[in-house]
């Protein structure tokens, strides 16, 4: 068990830090000094202890303010302690409560990890230029300064940054005043709002920008590496109009008046919120006009949402401690949905919602030993853990979702407004959320969420209905992938029902009761839209066919067709149907015509193949059922895009021929070859069809086809293109060429910040799996220096546990992982891999046959 840290914040209490750096790129090193003005509280001792981490402190003093004036106290001895992350400024008397100043001189190192201050590399006008910019959350500011590094522990920032002349530095605040001092230019900025130290950012370099305004006058400026500016106007865009939605939404102006966004070539997450002046990879921030795709484009939308977002939920109010991360991250994530629903309503974006983040949160939800979203944290080598995705930020958002269409829209948002007016520059814990909704709903809102938040898992539903008949009887029990796994005895779940059809029962809070259904001959589903994190399983096989009756009729909406998909998958993973009941399912979408549906059905013939994998004669006839299933569509949506085709139009196409390529449709084939063989660039393919291209060239092409795909990877300013070419390049057949993308892993062709994207996507292709995992286990103290610090490091345990499903492979990542247990950041991923290999065990074991049978 780790040991419980000190929480600082209630020895020391900040205010405002006065902070000075001066950082050196050649010597990858930086000085600095900091003003400290805060409170000491608790009881007198003789010492003030701050973070730090990797600082050498060279002077400090410690000053008190009272009324008879200032009083300076020596300091007579400072203690670094390593292992706790802090440094100890021990005076020479006792330091009783009251208002100090603490101020400390520091030296310390521009790390290679991305976090802290760190470079990053790009090239421009064919020379290596670098930017030096930072990443301090979860607890990485105290690498860059002594500091309270706690989220409680909120307090003003007067920045002063010593940069190359002629360079661009922004940070947090607009620039307050700038001089020129020889070669070097003296920075100061603005003093920020009362906020936490992982908020704290800046970046400078060589870096252009657009710039637009809202209608509140705030300045709005996308800032880029000069080649790729002209890249960041979608984002610029999505940035005023979501600054005004959320404005508007929860009326609460943006408090500052600017907001930075910055693409840096060099990041490990996706983006950081930092309070104006949020960080991105460039991939989640750059959209070629003229051949990025609707992916592409819809993507850095909702990403660039979700930070605007954070800009109340986790910066204007933010959680006390680590435990109530859900509170930034599960919200952020709903409310990017909501805010790309608003400026772009065509895309239908709710049915994106439901079918990712419901379908993602639920898989990782059915494992035995996964986290709750309100997860306790001792320590902060805990805390890269807690982002689990599925958990934290999808199941947490789908959660909300829940909650929202239970109280409703109006009265959640008025909650929201009256939280946001109350705790505003302030933090808070789950309760003061759930008081200001309940306040808002009349509903007792902490006792209807307490259950979903608190504990792991979720409900699976079983309907009990008769066709023709009124009476419907209901249970409730935790959903596990895994059969073997003992009956949770956790106290049930208020479970909104949201049926399709009239109940007289809106709410199931007992493990069983029985409801009367209003209309008996319509079709009876539970879940409607999404609007309830459960799952429903329908036990009566008249009930079944009328379901699919209907769906063949046409009267089951588009999400409720995706959600029926997504939950036969995961019944038959949990030994409730079997994986020919999830194929015979598919049988009756033979019309479906909407793109997330069809993404439901592509989930579901991918989850059937992993059983036949190697069985020659299997594959061909799933791949015969699935090209006529394709066909039609394929024949009338073609490979071109058009300039009028809607969103929804471009996703159907990449889909459609994607499926078809992967059922090796000999026109598909030949059809990509040729246009691989003519292509010079991508904007001479269209943007829905062409990583298919480059698939089709990759897995059936020529050495010349690979070695031409390498090279474009290489050249390549794009980060969506070489995201496409590193997609195809893992996918290769021969041994001779995926070795040579092994060997690539550790070189300088693939970016520190990508790695993982290329692991996983060669551990999903079955010919290199073998040889991925023998990388993994040859390279893992490589993985250790690169990694260990980095929130992806739990991720090379955690993608073993959601690709490997033979005894073998089991055995084999036991073997290797089980030891490793006791570092703290992989503790659970370890875990939850093992389990959901078990469950995978299990599955296929139970299945492999009958489908085989079925397929004959």
């Amino acid at each position: 068990m780790t040991k419980a840290v000190t929480r600082l914040f209630q020895q020391f209490q900040p205010e405002n830090y006065a902070l000075s750096l001066v950082p050196d790129r050649e010597g990858m090193k930086f000085s600095g000094q900091v003003s400290i003005t805060g409170k000491k509280v608790g009881r007198p001792s003789e010492r003030i202890t701050l973070h730090q981490k990797g600082l050498k402190v060279i002077s400090a003093s410690i000053v008190r303010h009272d009324k008879k004036g200032d009083q300076s106290y020596p300091v007579a001895r400072i203690n670094n302690q390593d292992s706790f992350d802090e440094v100890r400024l021990h005076a020479d008397a006792q330091l009783y409560p009251g208002n100090y100043t603490v101020t400390l001189e520091f030296e310390g190192t521009i790390t290679t990890p991305m976090h802290g201050i760190y470079p990053c590399e790009f090239k421009h006008e064919g020379k290596k230029k670098q930017l030096i910019a930072t990443q301090f959350e979860s607890h990485h500011a105290r690498e860059a300064f002594p500091c309270i590094d706690e989220p409680e522990a909120k307090a003003t920032f007067d920045l002063t940054l010593t940069t190359p002349a002629g360079e661009t530095v922004i940070a947090n605040t607009p620039v307050l005043e700038q001089r020129t001092n020889g070669e070097l230019c003296i920075t100061s900025f603005e003093t920020t709002p009362r906020m936490s130290t992982y908020l704290l950012a800046f970046v400078y370099g060589e870096l252009g920008y657009l710039e637009a305004t809202t209608k509140d006058g705030v300045l709005v400026r996308t800032y880029a590496t000069p080649d790729n500016v002209k890249m960041t106007q979608h984002s610029l865009d999505v940035a005023v109009k979501s600054l005004e939605f959320f404005g508007d939404y929860f009326t609460t102006p943006y408090p500052l008046p600017k907001l930075d966004m910055i693409a840096l070539p060099d990041f490990s997450s996706g983006a950081m919120e930092n309070w104006g002046l949020v960080t991105y990879r460039e991939v989640a921030m750059l959209l070629d006009e003229t051949s990025g795709s609707i992916e592409s484009k819809q993507y850095i939308a909702t990403v660039v949402a979700h930070e605007l977002s954070h800009q109340w939920f986790g910066n204007l109010v933010t959680m006390k401690w680590w435990d109530d991360l859900w509170l930034n991250e599960s919200f952020a994530n709903m409310m990017e949905y909501r805010a790309v629903d608003a400026i772009y309503p065509e895309w239908h974006i709710w049915e994106q919602f439901v079918s990712t983040e419901g379908a993602s949160a639920k898989r990782r939800d059915s494992l035995a030993d996964v986290q709750p979203i309100h997860c306790k944290v001792s320590h902060p080598d805990q805390i890269s853990s807690l982002f689990d995705p599925s958990i934290v930020y999808a199941k947490g958002g789908t959660v909300l979702y829940m909650l929202m269409h239970f109280i409703g829209e109006a009265a959640f948002r008025a909650g929201l407004q009256n939280y946001f007016t109350k705790h505003q520059y302030g933090n808070t814990q789950a309760e003061d959320l759930w008081a200001a909704l309940s306040k808002a709903s009349d509903h007792d809102v902490s006792a209807f969420m307490a259950n979903w938040i608190n504990n792991p898992g979720y409900p699976m539903i079983s309907v009990d209905w008769q066709p023709g008949t009124s009476e419907v009887r209901l249970s409730q029990q935790r959903f596990y992938s895994d059969p073997a796994v003992a009956e949770s005895t956790q106290e049930p779940w208020q479970v909104p029902l949201a049926a399709t059809n009239t109940l007289d029962m809106q709410l199931l809070t007992s493990s069983g009761a029985v409801a009367t259904l209003q209309s008996p001959d319509s079709a009876l589903l539970l879940n409607h839209n999404g609007q309830s994190y459960s799952l429903p399983r329908y036990v009566n096989s008249d009930h079944r066919a009328h379901i699919t009756t209907a769906i063949q009729a046409g009267k089951v909406g588009t999400i409720d067709r995706l959600l029926l998909l997504d939950g036969y998958t995961l019944l038959q993973r949990g030994g409730f149907s079997g994986t020919v009941d999830l194929l015979e399912l598919v049988q009756a979408y033979k019309s479906e015509t909407s793109e997330n549906v069809w993404g439901a059905i592509a989930g579901a013939i991918a989850e059937s193949r992993r059983l036949i994998e190697g069985d020659e004669d299997s594959e061909a006839k799933l791949n015969a059922i699935v090209a006529k299933l394709v066909e039609p569509l394929a024949l009338e949506l073609g490979w071109d895009d058009a300039p009028d085709d809607d969103a929804s139009k471009l996703h159907l196409r990449g889909l459609i021929i994607s499926m078809a390529a992967g059922a090796k449709m000999p026109a598909i084939l030949e059809e990509g070859a040729k246009r691989f063989a003519v292509f010079k660039q991508p904007s001479d393919l269209g943007a829905s069809t062409r990583s298919i291209v480059y698939f089709i060239a990759a897995r059936y092409g020529s050495q010349a086809d690979f070695d031409k795909l390498l090279q474009l990877h290489n050249s390549s300013s794009s980060a969506e293109d070489r995201d496409e070419y590193a997609g195809a390049l893992t996918s290769v057949k021969e041994s001779d060429r995926y070795h040579t993308i092994l060997k690539m892993l550790t070189g300088t062709e693939i970016r520190r910040q990508d790695l993982m994207h290329w692991y996983v996507w060669l551990l999903r292709n079955r010919y290199a799996r073998a040889d991925a995992w023998t990388w993994l286990k040859d390279h893992w103290s490589w993985i250790e220096v690169e990694y260990a610090s980095d929130k992806s490091y739990s991720y090379f345990a955690r993608y073993g546990g959601s690709i490997f499903s033979h005894r073998e492979e089991l055995d084999k990542f036991s073997e290797f992982f089980e030891p490793k247990k006791s570092i703290v950041a992989l503790t659970r991923d370890i875990t939850l891999a093992q389990q959901e290999i078990t469950s995978r065990v299990a599955w296929r074991e139970r299945n492999e046959a009958a489908v085989k049978a079925w397929l004959k």
